[in-house]
């Protein structure tokens, strides 16, 4: 009966360990690296062009305020390994923040299809971004309309 304890309680133990060795938090990139990436985010989004035309001023404070964030935690780290277990999440959180209001810029992808207008043969290039096609769905379920385009 012992032995049959001692081995629950080991199998117990080695069971434990392996579910928290999952949780570690990873991240891939050198402070010098996120530093970096963060400036030229920050830069594309001041100068407003391209896929990050669409903030409002309201989501480009929220975005530099994470970035701050980010930045503060790896002030001086020349490696993620200097920061301490609350710190690497706090910053994977941070990065994380940054990258999900950013990923907003979605909408101004191009989604463009090959369509044959109704009465001709000739087929023709139909582009439209994915948030007007969004919007013209929804507006499309409020008014009743088709929304297959």
């Amino acid at each position: 009966m012992r032995n049959l304890f001692a081995m629950a309680l080991v199998a117990v133990t080695l069971f434990s360990s392996s579910a928290f060795a999952a949780d570690v938090i990873t991240i891939d990139s050198t402070p010098a690296q996120i530093r970096t990436a963060q400036g030229e985010l920050r830069a594309a989004i001041e100068r407003k062009s391209g896929n990050y035309s669409h903030f409002t001023d309201e989501e480009r404070t929220t975005i530099f305020a994470r970035q701050d964030e980010v930045l503060s935690l790896i002030d001086g780290k020349q490696d993620v390994a200097e920061l301490g277990p609350d710190a690497k999440i706090s910053l994977a959180n941070a990065l994380d923040a940054v990258k999900a209001s950013v990923a907003r810029a979605e909408d101004n992808r191009m989604i463009c299809e090959r369509i044959k207008p109704v009465g001709s043969n000739r087929p023709q290039n139909k582009c439209i971004s994915v948030g007007q096609r969004r919007r013209m769905r929804e507006e499309a379920q409020r008014g009743g309309l088709r929304t297959d385009y």
